[in-house]
């Protein structure tokens, strides 16, 4: 009959692993445990599952590939498989056995209780004996009986409340007969057992076996002493560096160059064009005026009753204050009436304007009394019966040249200011292109009007719009530092290399040449010599602590330590000494 194989996970607990081994139908049970199995991970597992396996009829065997597991699993009695395949190969014969032996089959042998100890065997011997049974008597011992039994042999048993219990056979089918419940033998009471015949060979074997094992043990020792004790060297050299430069260069960024040349030392700049725009109103200063003249009627007396009185044209006639007007036509006043001695005088009245233009022309009625030059105020009497009106001063707002050329200037000073923000735009420059406003450059400009036409024009504000167009080089210093450390390396010496991260690259104030950039770079670095450690162990192997000291002090510092430090010399074996390459030492740069 077939045994029944159970795959538990690594994560089964023994409670489960003892279900399952309840459950399953066939006698003959084979657990298949992982690495790692919770279940393997203590020996009373094993003697729990050992227990409740014979409880319920069961042949339990362990398979599985960690050599551990079945050691434990060998010590609790059980019978022990590296693989499936090796346990199926042990069944064949187990099988047949059954068969042969069903009709006559008893309870199998039984292992006394005993407190004994001894000596634990490998499970890899276990195991071999699992599958190879030494030679015994003509019937085969019941493999389900032997191989618990000899696990059992070669195990530490624990004490007294320990007790082995004979494995039951699987009864042949319809016998009706089960197999006897396990019974303790009392200690001292003999039994013929034909499994003791393979523990009495393994017995004889195991002195060698001990001896084997003390010898191994000794050539470990012996081989961990010689590699404690026999000389050795620990050497650490720091290379020492030197300083390459300062290198003085001036890399030119021209706006000509397309791509960077070492060699010449120029990188590409570039030309940015900004257009600028502005516009302004402005008001007119200059003034025309325009007076218009007041104008009324003055009426004339004559008081001459012996002549008429004749005003011409153009006469001027005033005002006490001073106003002025003249007369517009020619009058003649007759001569006055003489009645009695009272006299009536005649009247004439003529348009008057006044002479200067303006409001103060426009007097009151009656203001206007004094006669022309050359008339006798006696006879000659002159009066304006109405206001005069009309006089207007009207001042009118006019461009002048001084307006333009004001209006120029301003818009030129809007202009450079709005080219120079422009230039300190962060946007203008890309790819980590860095603008120089030193390099801004404004061409003409031209305005929406002619400024020529404005002259003259009355009104009151004019407004004027100004363009220009500027250039400002743009230049990405990434390849002036490229450039820089070009040079420097091309500077190190035969068989030196630069330090890693000691590349000082110092690019000064940028100076601004028509188009182009000049850029005064100074570079240093720090070079070591290329040290190989195998050339440098070849060098000290077998020699004196000072003479490979010596040796190595050519190279930099030198960290030498020698072991046991009584010996004073280098090992001659390669394989004793470890030659180790260090940072280099920074140059000691002097304070300023």
């Amino acid at each position: 009959m077939a045994g029944r194989i159970i795959y538990l996970e690594v994560d089964d607990e023994i409670t489960t692993a003892a279900a399952r081994i309840r459950d399953a139908s066939p006698t003959r049970i084979a657990v298949v445990l992982p690495y790692n199995s919770r279940v393997a991970t203590s020996r009373i597992n094993f003697r729990l599952l050992s227990r409740d396996a014979l409880t319920h009829d069961k042949r339990l065997s362990i398979v599985t590939a960690d050599p551990a597991a079945r050691a434990l699993a060998a010590s609790a009695g059980l019978s022990v498989f590296a693989s499936v395949a090796e346990y199926d190969s042990a069944l064949v014969g187990v099988e047949e056995e059954d068969v042969d032996g069903s009709a006559d089959a008893g309870p199998g042998p039984t292992v006394p209780a005993t407190t004994a100890r001894t000596p634990p065997e490998p499970p890899a011997r276990r195991q071999g004996q699992a599958k190879k049974p030494e030679p015994g008597p003509e019937r085969k011992p019941d493999r389900g009986s032997v191989l618990p039994a000899a696990a059992a042999a070669v195990s530490t048993i624990e004490p007294e409340d320990t007790i082995r219990t004979a494995v039951p056979r699987e009864p042949a089918a319809g016998s009706g007969r089960r197999p006897a419940g396990p019974t303790a033998v009392p200690a001292g009471v003999a039994r013929s057992d034909p499994s003791r015949e393979p523990d009495e060979h393994r017995r004889s074997r195991l002195p060698w076996l001990i001896g084997a094992a003390i010898l191994a043990l000794a050539i470990l020792v012996g081989g961990v002493g010689a590699y404690v004790l026999l000389p050795s060297a620990t050497v650490v050299v720091t290379p020492r560096a030197d300083r390459v430069g300062p290198n003085q260069l001036t890399i030119i960024a021209d706006t000509t160059a397309s791509q960077p040349d070492p060699v010449a030392g120029v990188v590409p700049a570039a030309e940015i064009t900004i257009p600028i725009e502005v516009s302004d109103t402005f008001s007119a200063t200059g003034t025309r005026v325009e007076l218009s003249k007041a104008t009324g009627i003055v009426r004339f007396q004559n008081l001459d009753p012996t002549s008429a009185n004749r005003i011409a044209a153009g006469s001027i006639v005033r005002t006490q204050s001073g106003v002025r007007f003249r007369t517009d036509a020619t009058i003649t006043v007759p001569q006055a009436d003489l009645v009695g001695f009272t006299i009536f005088p005649s009247r004439g009245s003529v348009r008057v304007t006044a002479v200067d233009g303006g409001p103060d022309g426009n007097v009151d009625a009656g203001t206007i009394v004094e006669v022309p030059n050359g008339k006798s105020s006696i006879f000659l009497k002159v009066a304006n019966p109405a206001v005069t009106d009309g006089g207007v001063r009207e001042e009118f707002s006019r461009v002048t040249q001084d307006d333009i050329d004001g209006a120029l200037a301003a818009l030129n000073l809007k202009i450079q200011q709005a080219f120079r923000e422009a230039m300190d735009d962060p946007s203008l420059a890309t790819n980590g292109a860095t603008v120089f406003p030193s390099s801004g450059r404004l061409g003409s400009t031209t305005t929406n009007v002619d400024p020529a036409t404005l002259l003259g024009q009355e009104v009151t504000t004019f407004a004027v719009a100004m363009s220009v167009t500027g250039t400002v080089v743009a230049v990405d210093p990434t390849p002036v530092g490229e450039i820089a450390e070009t040079q420097l390396r091309a500077a190190v010496e035969t068989g030196k290399q630069l330090v890693a991260d000691s590349v000082d690259i110092v690019i000064g104030e940028a100076v601004v040449v028509g188009q182009s950039i000049r850029f005064p770079v100074t570079a240093t670095a720090e070079q070591v010599a290329i040290l190989d450690a195998d050339q440098l162990k070849a060098q000290i192997l077998g020699r004196s602590v000072a003479d490979a000291r010596s040796i190595l002090e050519a190279y930099g510092q030198v960290d030498l330590s020698v072991s046991p430090d009584w010996t004073g010399s280098v090992p001659g074996f390669e394989n004793r000494v470890t030659v180790t390459i260090d940072q280099a030492v920074p140059v000691e740069t002097p304070a300023p």
